[in-house]
């Protein structure tokens, strides 16, 4: 198959792109190389079917830089962009059957005032960086005469000479690419490709006129053979045949196995394994590849028309230069660009007018979809910096380094901890076990229950068997499965095939693209060990409710327990504060890495405390001898043994951490409050001094703790703030040895929290929050999109609304002004929704739409969180209710937005 690349200088990608459109499908592209991109880091350009990668000017703005889009079906990654004020390149690397190959754009800006001429240097230390097979195109702004230009300047001397140097070859036209739209100017030759191990007779180069730029995109032609992208395993799709994936299933599966040893289970949950994989790899037709990652091979016939006629006016004018003809063809172009907007909104405007509010997983045309799909950003695939100073570029490469990466990450804080804590704990764990009842056994009502509450939509584990599979299975496998899941709860064992840990690394936003550590991993398991581990947790949870192992303080991972109730009790402490005229000290503790580091031992020996001895020996087997490996498309890292941490993905995991952590150190005079691992502690004193003392002390505590037991707070991570009326701030405290930074604002499991709590920050921060939302999706709900009343105002309700009634209970209290705030946006975009003009009153609005203000919402929210609490089962929660305020202040309390 032969590939086609082509290079244009755009001049702006952003308002091009139905001209890119048309030039990838009716010159059959594979690669696009473009000059001029124009892109920042705040703008981003997305193509169905294809990949684009950018590299901007290294003053960010909105001028020169270079892009590559190229089809999703070819096998390739991204290589380090190289970035300078004369030379931005962007680079990714193609395999073919021979070897590796670099494909390159690049521009190269004029020399002006504060931009000197791009030297021979400049070049060499350009192309020293591609390697020695690789193809470079864009705009040069250099002219030779050994290219074909109309004459010879000076930096087309110098990149001449490192041409020669490092005995690289031009691919050219020979003809204009440039064509100023000044007639004074004339005409040359601009845009080319410089190659280098790529043999000539595989080449071919051709002129493309089929844009309204001032340069002429030129394709050039490899007869190579280039390795496609695999399409990703499954084992079902929309053609799968259930009935016969069940026959296969009762016709193979094996119900007389022995299920006495360790090595028995083992067997029996590989048996069940391969058996569910045949007979779904039996069932379902093979899929060709989904023509959204194709080309857009089909483009109306007038279009086509519109083009050939935009062509031929263009080489008319290409030829004479006439102002006549420069007119005509502007004419063609513009009605070319007027129709395509006409076609594409017609689009547009059809799907939006079809579409439902309809969420489940196979309705293609779903509002909820459509919305998801726009606000989802591309994924690039960044090479990565490794610990040797190189540069993983390829998949198995770039696996490899997020293994070793993790591999690290999965183990104790070993410098921490003490000697004799460390021999208590080995002792214990050495010592014997006490008899205690069976666990409960399961029934084929409970595991077939546990399967329909799977969500279809979670990704299934190296195994690939989905939920979807699952659900669709016959009633001899639910026996089989029951029947190896209560052999595993009696023998305490967990099968050595469900402690595979499939990780995919995901980007944190806002950080460094080529570390490791700037992503963050996220396990697949399959879904069957799941299953069992949703029993398991039923044991588990039953047996840390009769013992009350969990303390109160802690609201994460627990049934009716929210983020709401704990920022409650935070901000009800602090509102008592006020009242009373006292200093408020607060610190926020940022845990590094909590999940990733819980230390195994030190959970072993708290379990084996607090839990029946089968239920431990159980939890023991299924933390012991846990693997994982990195996948990156069809490659994948080595094994890696994972030595400390709760699994992630896991159904147990939040369960195991809250028990590693229920003995964190509490004292009379602070509060505790903890969500997982956001940990906040407060103390308060009419003196600022005694309040930061009473804190430090409860802090040394806090720290021993975590020495013993191996948890680690990052010191600069951790907030330390003062809540008071007042103008001083309480001293500040220590975490260790290090001071915690002091800050006038601290976000705790998404609220705000300000020094006089005023929520004022809060409601900043949601309004801006707000604005980015609602311009991403002002082309589904503004005044000229032709979506339904009712879907623009579903949309309203599902995506922008839940922004601010988040913790609407809490910063309720705020005063008029800021309560306006929020206000006015939800007026603005209602009445972008009904497109009403700007005299209309807002109270019609309201009515019309039936939709309340916000403080309706506060006062019906309050209300329906007030009945909630007064029945929970916590009674840090319930305490919340009888608190009776001093009412000092001239500020609402909660409850008297009820009233509203």
């Amino acid at each position: 198959m032969a590939l086609r690349v082509a290079t244009w200088n755009v001049n702006g990608l952003i308002g091009k792109k139905q001209e890119v459109k048309i030039l990838l499908n009716i010159q059959k592209l594979d690669i696009l190389l473009i000059s001029e991109a124009h892109l920042t880091e705040k703008t981003s350009f997305n193509l169905e079917g294809y990949s684009t990668y950018a590299t901007y000017h290294p003053d960010n703005t909105s001028h020169a830089g270079t892009a590559i889009i190229i089809k999703n079906t070819i096998q390739h990654q991204l290589l380090p962009e190289y970035r300078s004020t004369k030379i931005q390149a962007t680079s990714i690397m193609i395999h073919d059957k021979q070897s590796p190959i670099t494909i390159t754009s690049i521009y190269c800006s004029p020399k002006q005032k504060r931009n000197p001429e791009t030297t021979e240097e400049d070049f060499n230390r350009f192309f020293e960086s591609l390697g020695h097979r690789f193809i470079v195109g864009g705009d040069w702004n250099a002219k030779n005469l050994q290219w074909g230009s109309r004459l010879t300047t000076t930096r087309g001397r110098n990149l001449k000479r490192s041409m020669d140097y490092h005995k690289l070859n031009a691919l050219t036209t020979c003809e204009p690419t440039y064509w100023p739209t000044d007639p004074q100017k004339l005409p040359d030759l601009l845009d080319f490709f410089i190659y280098k191990g790529v043999q000539t007779h595989f080449l071919s180069v051709e002129s493309c006129h089929d844009s309204s730029s001032d340069h002429t995109p030129v394709i050039a032609t490899l007869s190579y053979t280039i390795i496609e992208r695999p399409i990703n395993p499954y084992l079902c799709n929309n053609h799968t045949d259930w009935e016969n994936f069940r026959r296969h299933l009762n016709d193979n599966l094996n119900l007389k196995l022995c299920l006495k040893s360790e090595d028995d289970i083992d067997t029996a949950t590989e048996h069940i394994i391969t058996s569910i994989q045949r007979a779904a790899w039996a069932s379902t037709p093979s899929q060709k590849e989904s023509s959204n990652n194709k080309a857009h091979s089909n483009l109306p016939f007038i279009v086509k028309q519109k083009v050939l006629e935009k062509r031929r006016l263009r080489r008319i004018w290409q030829n004479s230069r006439h102002p006549a003809d420069k007119r005509e063809y502007n004419k063609s172009a513009a009605s070319l660009k007027r129709f395509l907007v006409e076609i594409e909104n017609e689009t547009l405007q059809q799907r939006l007018e079809n579409l439902t509010a309809k969420t489940p997983a196979k309705v293609e045309n779903s509002l909820w979809q459509t919305v998801k799909s726009r606000n989802k950003p591309q994924l690039a695939q960044h090479p990565l910096k490794t610990d040797r100073g190189t540069w993983a570029k390829t998949d198995p490469e770039r696996a490899e380094a997020y293994g070793l990466f993790l591999s690290d990450v999965f183990q104790p804080n070993s410098s921490m901890g003490t000697e004799t804590l460390d021999e208590e704990v080995r002792k214990f764990l050495e010592s014997d076990l006490q008899l205690s009842l069976p666990l409960q056994h399961c029934t084929p009502t409970e595991v077939r229950n546990t399967i329909k509450l799977l969500e279809l939509k979670k990704a299934p584990g190296f195994d690939l068997i989905t939920a979807e599979i699952l659900k669709q299975l016959p009633k001899k496998a639910i026996v089989f499965i029951t029947t190896l899941f209560n052999a595993i709860l009696r023998m305490s064992y967990f099968p050595r095939v469900w402690k595979v840990s499939q990780i995919k690394m995901v980007p944190k936003p806002g950080k460094p693209p080529h570390l490791t550590s700037s992503y963050r991993p996220i396990s697949l398991l399959p879904v069957l060990s799941k299953v069992l581990e949703k029993i398991i947790s039923a044991r588990l949870n039953q047996s840390l409710k009769d013992a009350s192992t969990i303390p109160d303080h802690q609201f994460g991972f627990r049934k009716n327990h929210a983020t709401v109730e704990q920022v409650h009790r935070v901000c009800e402490h602090i509102r008592e504060a006020l009242e009373c005229k006292k200093y408020c000290s607060g610190v926020f503790l940022d845990v590094q890495q909590a999940f990733d580091k819980v230390w195994h031992n030190g959970l072993l020996y708290k379990l084996k405390k607090s839990l029946p001895h089968n239920l431990y020996l159980l939890l023991k087997s299924y933390l012991e001898h846990r693997i994982f490996y990195v996948k990156i498309n069809d490659s994948v890292s080595e094994f890696y043994e994972i030595n400390a941490g709760v699994p992630q993905g896991s159904v147990l995991g939040p369960s195991l951490y809250l028990l590693y952590t229920a003995d964190v150190p509490e004292s009379d005079n602070v509060m505790t409050a903890t969500f997982a691992d956001d940990t906040a502690v407060l103390a308060s004193d009419e003196n600022n001094n005694l309040a930061s003392e009473i804190l430090q002390s409860h802090l040394d505590k806090v720290n021993e703790w975590m020495k013993d037991w191996r948890i680690k707070a990052s010191a600069t991570k951790s907030n330390h703030v003062t809540f008071t009326l007042r103008k001083q701030d309480c001293p500040p405290v220590k975490l260790g040895n290090e001071v915690l930074p002091h800050q006038s604002t601290v976000k705790y499991l998404g609220f705000h929290l300000d020094r006089k709590q005023t929520w004022k920050c809060h409601i900043q921060k949601k309004r801006d929050e707000l604005n980015q939302r609602y311009r991403s999706l002002e082309w589904l709900m503004g005044r000229k999109s032709r979506l339904s009343l009712e879907n623009k105002l579903l949309i309203y309700k599902t995506v922008l609304k839940p922004v601010w009634t988040y913790g609407i209970q809490l910063w309720g209290t705020a005063s008029q002004t800021n309560i306006e705030i929020l206000q006015r946006f939800q007026n603005g975009v209602l009445k972008a929704i009904v497109n009403a003009p700007w005299f209309t009153r807002m109270d019609e609005v309201h009515e019309y739409l039936k939709m309340p203000t916000v403080r309706e919402e506060v006062a019906k929210l309050t209300r329906t969180y007030r009945d909630r609490i007064v029945n929970h089962p916590n009674k840090l929660a319930t305490d919340l209710t009888s608190n009776v305020p001093t009412r000092r202040l001239k500020r609402k309390n909660i409850w008297d937005n009820i009233d509203l």
